[in-house]
């Protein structure tokens, strides 16, 4: 039995997993472990996963369900199957720095905490513009709930699927905030992993204003879904969303002000209110798709 279990999940990203899969071999060369890839895209990269069998124990399941949901709470039912110790979790265009795994469980060892997640910053893949750095757009800190940089004991995951990832966020995102938020408020013992770093990969593509406010989009249809299933009456949740929405339309206002003098302001101003948007427009009952399927808006 493995110690530890290294969960991917890839969507149409042949290229950027086989660079991942790469880098994995000196990490869990010595290690108990094995490495888990289930794979919803349109067309499978088994071949590429494979590929790599001689090098570390390595496991290709091809799921037909859509979505990141269906594909995490796929690769927790494989992994959980081989009794580890611990669950790792890291993204199909992440890329971990050295002594990442044994940084993560080390961490935990040495604190005794259920779950530990570890600082994400950008490669790109081309020259970003100023307004990108000085914003630190890319960056995500040790404190962020997210998958994309995760090592979680195995006895900390509830034993029943259903407490799992929450089908509501499939297509939308937000599903790690809301389950690992979930995870700690029932007593789960987080800590930060600093010196366990993953390198994301920034595409062209991301580094315009049309992205920014998806991301943005994509954030507050998270916030306003978190808030309705953790608000049990109706007033409650408007009044969340409410104050949420306020908020980021009070910083992106601010933002707005003082972006003649910064670049990067305008572009958290876009992204503040596109967030402010997003938590109205799914708190009234539109639902949104960004991931596993083509992105749309339809009413609920």
């Amino acid at each position: 039995m493995p110690r530890t279990c290294i969960l991917i999940c890839t969507f149409e990203r042949p290229q950027l997993l086989h660079k991942l899969l790469a880098a994995l071999v000196d990490q869990v060369r010595g290690q108990a472990c094995t490495v888990i890839v289930v794979d919803n895209g349109t067309s499978s990269s088994e071949d590429i996963v494979l590929a790599f069998r001689a090098s570390m124990n390595i496991v290709y399941d091809r799921l037909s369900a859509r979505g990141l949901v269906s594909a995490r709470n796929r690769a927790l039912t494989l992994g959980i199957a081989r009794k580890p110790e611990f669950l790792v979790f890291i993204d199909d265009d992440e890329v971990p720095e050295a002594l990442w795994l044994a940084n993560l469980i080390a961490r935990l060892e040495e604190t005794g905490a259920d779950f530990a997640c570890g600082p994400v910053i950008p490669d790109y893949a081309a020259p970003p513009p100023r307004w990108a750095k000085q914003g630190e757009f890319f960056n995500a800190s040790a404190d962020s709930f997210r998958t994309s940089n995760l090592i979680l004991r195995a006895s900390c995951i509830p034993s029943v699927e259903s407490q799992w990832f929450r089908p509501e966020f499939n297509f939308s995102g937000g599903e790690d905030d809301e389950f690992l938020s979930r995870l700690a408020a029932g007593g789960a013992v987080h800590v930060e992993a600093t010196t366990a770093v993953v390198r994301e990969t920034i595409p062209q593509s991301r580094m315009r204003r049309r992205y920014i406010w998806r991301r943005g989009l994509r954030d507050g249809v998270a916030i306003a879904q978190i808030a309705r299933l953790r608000n049990t009456s109706h007033a409650g949740f408007m009044a969340k969303v409410l104050w949420r929405a306020c908020a980021k339309l009070g910083y992106g206002l601010n933002h707005l002000f003082w972006s003649p003098g910064t670049s990067w302001r305008l572009q958290s101003a876009i992204a503040d209110f596109a967030c402010a948007f997003g938590i109205i427009t799914r708190a009234l009952g539109v639902k949104f798709a960004f991931y596993g399927r083509v992105e749309a808006a339809t009413r609920r």
